[in-house]
């Protein structure tokens, strides 16, 4: 890049010009929203206790797997113990 641009090819001479292309950018997954960026943040604070509940109030509206079981591995992480709840 620091070096002068090509006006003429070195092996033909003839004029060459330069084509710049825009990157190809691929979003994989759904997008972001905001209720997983703040349960991103409540995650980086250690607030897994809040970031459970956010998680499992946003999994009962919009029937998100990922988000139900995000929400029971920061229950555990927060200290809630589900062993003893099952029969």
């Amino acid at each position: 890049m620091t070096e002068s641009a090509l006006t003429l090819c070195p092996r033909c001479k003839n004029p060459v010009s330069r084509i710049l292309f825009a990157p190809t950018v691929v979003i994989k997954g759904r997008p972001i929203t905001e209720t997983d960026r703040k349960i991103k943040e409540y995650e980086k604070e250690g607030k897994w206790s809040h970031a459970a509940e956010l998680a499992d109030k946003a999994a009962e509206k919009t029937k998100r797997e990922d988000l139900k079981t995000r929400a029971l591995e920061d229950y555990k992480k927060a200290g809630y113990n589900f062993d003893k709840y099952d029969t």
